[in-house]
């Protein structure tokens, strides 16, 4: 409807109307959205690379358990062609079970988050019709869960196909060309995807990048680390695996958790933007047109009341007209509303408290300095040290700008476009005008005051406050919503990667205890070796999701910050936790008597 009507505007009356939606207007609910539809685009993204990793790591997994098993069988006299065509049968199967899980799970979770939605702002009507499922997300969701899957597979798959007989008798380790392989096929899939459904795509490039750089990054770090300690035969050398494995493994780990650690401390700084937005005695009360003489009566009614209020501001209304004494352009005068109407000015000798002065003498010396916005500086060809001419009912008035500011219009204090020095306006041709916060206590004295000063206007902006708040913690609902959804893909690499180290480590396991080993001497092995890996991965996760934060903070129009409690947070709980699904999940081998240790591998 919004479209309908921005488009069936008569362009004659564009001068006089303008529909001004949400997204174009100065007010602090803007900020808010806009961020959580990039949270969102970035909830996407991150979902979607976790979700690769984990499939990525899975296959990785199912060629170990099944290279030897496709040996066999081409031993046995079975054509490249029936293994393939067996394997594609089996992954086609697969694909129909997780569609028929996934779709059935998202339409319920979309369900639900509507519903939730639907309680939370009763005002707005949602629907969910099955057209709609079945021509939008769910064929985009089958179409990318599709492409991941075949992009991380097909190069497992294709060196499965592809496994000699004799590595039955000579199994190999680690194979890094098809690592690079599934890496490249897999990232080409998440980067095409990436693109097509974002509608940030400056925002999931800069995610893959930085992700793809500090893998590499982190892998080639972490195997020169390994490396040099097995060649040194330190006393911590026994408790790691071989290097390139490991290596892999912390890369792993390491990215997973740090994408989960990035959304957590986006929301987390989000959240607190947020509230910060509206601080304790916000002022919810405006006042304008209060005459000169009524100025001194009004600040000490204030007073009285002990009601906090930002500074009474005079204001005078004035037109610009030229710089350097030549006027606009027509054309600029067309395309900036601030040539075609009268401006409110003032004079302080302070700035408002969100005021930044971005260039320029901070103080006004002198009488006729003036303070210009900088965007609208920018906007029309303003530097400092110009002479500007404004058009006031008792004449023409020239201003040399001094500095300019940048302005938080989203704030609920007066701002002004120009603020002059003190005596270069007459504050009698005007009026004074500010914020003031009433409590809810004396929301009844608002009555009276309109009363003692019938000639001001006062604004009762509570309500707005209240939608804002409002708004403010249905945002951070949503926004807890998308981090369990993202944590859950995150689980799934943890789970994944956990799984590929158990698998590494029982033959190991085995064979030690065959050799002697006792079984506190390979418990207190598994612990300290899984504690190692964990903590060196939360480790590197920290600096990969610092570095990602910050990278994405400006974009999103966020302050950079360093999150110390993920510093602790994250090294020691994965150290704990790797350490204790080290023990438990592989301790039940040592307890086996030797033989039928084997035997369990088997």
């Amino acid at each position: 409807m919004l479209a309908e009507l921005d488009e069936g505007a008569d362009p004659s009356t564009a001068s006089e109307l303008r529909l001004r939606t949400a997204d174009k207007a100065n007010i602090r609910l803007v900020k808010p959205i806009d961020q959580l539809n990039s949270y969102l685009q970035l909830a996407n993204i991150l979902t979607l690379l976790l979700c690769g990793i984990a499939i990525a790591l899975s296959c990785q997994r199912y060629m170990q358990q099944n290279q030897d098993d496709i040996a066999l069988l081409r031993c046995m006299g079975a054509s490249r062609l029936q293994v393939i065509t067996t394997y594609l049968c089996l992954l086609l199967l697969i694909v129909m079970v997780a569609i028929v899980l996934g779709s059935g799970l998202g339409m319920l979770f979309a369900y639900s988050l509507l519903q939730l939605l639907q309680q939370l702002i009763p005002q707005i009507q949602f629907s969910l019709t099955w057209t709609a499922i079945w021509t939008g997300p769910i064929p985009i969701a089958i179409l990318t869960s599709v492409s991941l899957l075949v992009g991380f597979v097909l190069p497992s798959l294709w060196q499965l196909v592809n496994t000699a007989p004799v590595k039955v008798l000579r199994p190999s380790g680690v194979a890094l060309k098809r690592l690079l392989w599934t890496g490249l096929s897999g990232g080409l899939s998440l980067v095409l995807f990436t693109l097509l459904i974002s509608q940030q795509r400056q925002l999931g490039v800069i995610v893959l990048l930085s992700a793809v750089v500090l893998c590499a990054v982190v892998f080639l770090l972490m195997w020169g680390l390994l490396t040099t300690i097995k060649a040194t035969r330190l006393g911590l050398a026994r408790y790691l695996g071989l290097p390139v494995q490991s290596a892999i493994q912390i890369t792993a780990l390491s990215l997973g958790l740090g994408l989960i650690a990035v959304l957590l401390v986006l929301r987390q700084d989000m959240s607190s933007g947020w509230q910060q937005q509206l601080p304790a005695k916000t002022p919810n009360q405006f006042v304008y047109g209060l005459p000169p003489f009524e100025l001194s009566r009004f600040e000490q009614q204030l007073s009285q009341n002990q009601w906090q209020a930002t500074a009474l501001y005079p204001n005078i209304r004035a037109r610009l007209v030229q710089k350097n004494g030549q006027s606009f352009s027509a054309e600029l005068i067309s395309k900036n509303n601030a040539l075609r109407r009268e401006l409110n000015l003032t004079q302080s000798k302070a700035y408002p408290r969100d005021n930044v002065i971005v260039q320029g003498d901070v103080v006004l010396k002198r009488p006729g300095d003036v303070s210009v916005e900088v965007k609208l500086a920018n906007t029309l060809g303003i530097k400092v040290g110009d002479q500007l001419s404004f058009s006031l009912p008792e004449g023409q008035f020239n201003a040399r700008v001094v500095n300019l500011r940048q302005v938080e219009w989203q704030s609920f204090s007066p701002n002004f476009f120009f603020i002059f020095a003190e005596q270069s306006l007459d504050e009698n041709a005007g009026s004074y005008l500010g914020s003031f916060y009433v409590p809810p206590s004396d929301q009844h004295k608002i009555a009276r005051l309109i009363e003692q000063f019938p000639s001001a206007v006062i604004i009762d902006m509570s309500l707005i406050l209240n939608e804002v708040k409002q708004l403010i913690q249905v945002l951070l609902q949503v926004l807890s919503v998308l981090a369990i959804l993202v944590a859950i893909a995150g689980i799934l690499v943890l789970l994944a990667c956990i799984n590929l180290l158990l698998d590494q480590r029982k033959k190991e396991v085995a064979l030690l205890r065959s050799f002697g080993g006792s079984r506190a001497q390979l418990k207190r092995m598994l612990t300290i070796e899984f504690a190692l890996l964990g903590a060196i991965s939360g480790f590197v996760a920290c600096i990969c999701a610092e570095v990602i934060a910050a990278l994405l903070a400006n974009q999103m129009n966020m302050a950079m910050q360093m999150h110390l409690f993920i510093w602790v947070f994250l090294p020691l709980g994965m150290a704990c936790i790797s350490g204790l699904i080290g023990r438990y999940r592989l301790g039940y081998l040592c307890d086996l008597a030797p033989l039928k240790s084997l035997r369990e591998f088997d």
